[in-house]
């Protein structure tokens, strides 16, 4: 048996596209260009104005804006050119606190930022606390948040090109036949590569196809299709599927195809508290025998770890009603088994049982970078013996991925998957190379694929992005060079107003030994485009200790400009704490607690 020819063969060349949806940090560089494209930098981020945590406590809000007001008096400056500057930023910091500190308003800024304000939804009441109208709004965001995204990918494409290429490596080629069934001496003509590329055969060709409209934020109807076609013949068919949210604990969906074969399917899924979750499976077949069910219960073990247990009856009957033994295309089994789905390394580890096959199923996939992920599987079937498979994929575009796979069968031979997907259509490419194992066949089945996708993206599509990159920064930088100018200055004059409080604190932290910062730099630190710093940060030094919460850039912190617009940006602070000299460097986006240890 080959790895085609296996019913349970999964395509795991990449996984979901929303691999990294999860994580909230932006640290790809054409993802940070993409933000500033889409995301103008017009906004000023109150929480950085302030130097206070999106979890701050009114307390702490209040208490950073007194600190503030007392620095950016305009009557502690001297000079018309001081006070104008010193009321200015004073406005800044008024608008910030008046917005944090409004639950109402706090809100609406931490799901829409400055558009917050303009929104018409109506979730402020009297008599909720304020954790309960931020909750109230962040469900409302998500909501909306799901509905873009649905709508944004709502028709779907897969198709799927199995390839037998294993005539491609067959040398063999049988000498012509003379008129009286002797062997001819005339000469042979040498193979060449395309005479054996033209041995490839398409083996089957599958497409699949559907659209999804949203009836309100809990009801989806999805109608889709799909093709077979193998060995010259085909078959297809129309489905339809209602799928419908009746509460945070329960959901159902049902779905039928039109064409024949007809089935119907009732799926439903019961949440039975925020950890456990019982999901249920019916596969309607009219009056020929009982319906197959599938049953799964699960529950959270730890963060972003599942167990699970799977039984399916497959096909059963009751007495004569029903499928004989010998007729049967399903049977029964069980399933128990454990997934992680992190953002940077997640695994699988299912042991089945069933009537006529079992099987131990071990799968593992980390990220390299922000672009590359990489996968090892292996499993071991009491019908097909072990196999293994190695792949990754790699984002090649803001929207597009491509990745490969090798999987090799002791007992089935070799196939190479090659998969391409963007924006919810995917085009997979399945390649049967060998229908026997060999290692040396497998060794090279593996390394020449990947040295060539290697090459190619080492020579043409990481060179391509950059120079596309440098491209829209310099397009970027034109468009947005007012707002660069007009924010450097205004950082250069928060920095005149902070001299003389900053020098009054630099002695004090001296004179106790404090924390003292003697140089911090903020920018592309690599490419030497950097802003000084030193003044803003030691500014915000209390009680010899510097905090700078994160998650948000620190361009928007007082005394600070983004010197290098589109680009990652890091922080690197020289400072002196009981006579030892220290030096950090931080993400643009990491949290600053000095000292450290």
């Amino acid at each position: 048996m080959s790895i085609m020819d296996d019913t349970t063969f999964e395509d795991k060349t990449m996984l979901a596209e929303n691999f990294f949806a999860n994580s909230g940090l932006i640290n790809d560089p054409d993802d940070l260009l993409a933000n500033h494209e889409s995301r103008p930098p017009t906004e000023t981020n109150h929480y950085a104005v302030l130097n206070v945590s999106k979890f701050a406590s009114t307390e702490e809000i209040k208490e950073a804006y007194r600190r503030l007001c007392e620095v950016f008096d305009p009557e502690k400056h001297s000079g018309p050119a001081l006070k104008s500057s010193a009321a200015a930023k004073l406005h800044v910091i008024k608008e910030a606190f008046d917005v944090l500190s409004n639950p109402k308003q706090r809100a609406e800024y931490d799901q829409y930022g400055d558009n917050g304000a303009a929104s018409k939804w109506d979730i402020g009441h009297k008599v909720k606390t304020p954790q309960e109208t931020m909750d109230d709004y962040a469900r409302l965001a998500k909501e909306q948040q799901q509905l873009e995204l649905e709508n944004l990918v709502r028709s779907k494409n897969d198709i799927t090109i199995n390839v037998d290429a294993i005539r491609v490596f067959e040398h063999y080629q049988p000498p012509p036949i003379s008129l009286f069934g002797r062997a001819s001496t005339k000469k042979q003509r040498t193979p060449t590569i395309i005479d054996s590329l033209e041995r490839t055969e398409i083996s089957q060709l599958y497409m699949k196809n559907s659209f999804l409209t949203q009836f309100g934020p809990r009801t989806q109807l999805i109608l889709g299709g799909d093709m077979t076609s193998r060995s010259g013949t085909g078959s297809g068919n129309i489905t339809g599927t209602l799928r419908h949210i009746y509460s945070d604990k329960v959901s159902l969906e049902l779905g039928a195809s039109i064409l024949n074969p007809r089935a119907a399917i009732v799926k439903g899924t019961y949440k039975v508290d925020p950890l456990t979750f019982v999901a249920g499976t019916a596969h309607l077949r009219g009056t020929r025998g009982p319906t197959p069910l599938v049953m799964t219960f699960g529950r959270r073990i730890t963060k972003g770890t599942t167990g699970y247990m799977t039984y399916r009856t497959g096909d059963w009957a009751i007495g004569s009603w029903g499928p004989a033994f010998d007729e049967r295309q399903n049977y029964s089994s069980m399933a128990l088994g454990i997934t992680s789905a992190d953002v940077k390394d997640s695994y699988q580890v299912e042991l089945l049982t069933g009537v006529l096959r079992s099987n131990l199923l071990m799968d593992r996939t980390w990220a390299i970078d922000e672009s590359t992920r990489v996968r090892v599987g292996s499993k071991l079937s009491s019908t097909t013996g072990l196999t293994v498979s190695v792949g990754g994929d790699r984002r090649i575009t803001q929207h597009t991925r491509l990745g490969l796979a090798v999987e090799v069968a002791l007992s089935g031979g070799i196939a190479f998957n090659l998969k391409a997907m963007r924006l919810g259509q995917s085009v997979t490419v399945p390649i049967m190379l060998s229908n026997e194992f060999s290692p040396k066949f497998a060794f090279w089945g593996a390394v020449v694929p990947v040295c060539t996708l290697a090459a190619l993206d080492l020579g043409y599509v990481k060179p391509k992005r950059r120079r596309e990159r440098a491209q829209k920064l310099q397009e970027l930088r034109q468009i947005h060079a007012e707002f660069i100018a007009n924010q450097k200055k205004e950082a250069e004059e928060a920095v005149n107003l902070l001299k003389d409080s900053t020098a009054r604190k630099t002695r004090q932290e001296q004179e106790k030994d404090g924390l003292v910062v003697v140089e911090a730099v903020y920018g592309n630190l690599n490419a030497g485009i950097i802003a000084d710093v030193t003044i803003a940060v030691q500014a915000l030094v209390n009680n010899s200790q510097l905090v700078m919460p994160g998650g948000h850039s620190k361009n928007h912190v007082l005394g600070f400009y983004d010197p290098c617009l589109g680009e990652k940006k890091q922080l690197r602070i020289r400072y002196e704490f009981q006579k030892s000299m220290h030096e950090v460097v931080l993400d643009d986006l990491e949290h600053v607690a000095l000292p450290v240890r």
